[in-house]
């Protein structure tokens, strides 16, 4: 086995160093995750910690009925935060919908019986082969096959 040069750095050397970006990264996501668990435990409605700027704490939530609910528990949620030594001064609430695309239903498609009679008519008079015989082919996925 050989050995790594001392020029590379283990992630956790670059996590954990102080002059590195990646520290301050590592160090912000801690304090959202432990945050969030603060928020978590306050609140019975599911909310996402967005950011902590100048002491403002945004929070993010799918409903407006939710957001209700936690204005209401506004000043529990800063109290639980300040009592595990994070300073928080305000708190937004945005209201950020979650909106599921819904795939639209596999249907077989089939063309009326007088609609395959034009397709069949009209690849009669075609040159081309390929396209002919596509023709026929679509021609035939009526109803009735």
């Amino acid at each position: 086995m050989s050995r790594v040069p001392k020029s590379i750095r283990s992630t956790q050397q670059i996590l954990k160093g102080s002059n590195h970006i990646l520290h301050s990264l590592y160090a912000q996501s801690q304090d959202l995750r432990t945050i969030q668990q603060i928020v978590d435990g306050v609140l019975d409605v599911e909310t996402s910690v967005a950011s902590l700027k100048n002491n403002d704490l945004t929070l993010l939530t799918a409903k407006s009925t939710q957001a209700t609910q936690i204005r209401y528990r506004q000043r529990n949620i800063i109290s639980a935060l300040r009592r595990r030594g994070l300073e928080v001064s305000s708190l937004k609430i945005k209201v950020q919908p979650i909106f599921s695309a819904k795939k639209p239903e596999d249907s077989e498609r089939y063309l009326t019986p007088q609609n395959a009679s034009q397709l069949q008519q009209t690849a009669a008079y075609i040159e081309d082969e390929a396209l002919k015989n596509a023709l026929i082919k679509l021609s035939k996925r009526t109803r009735g096959d």
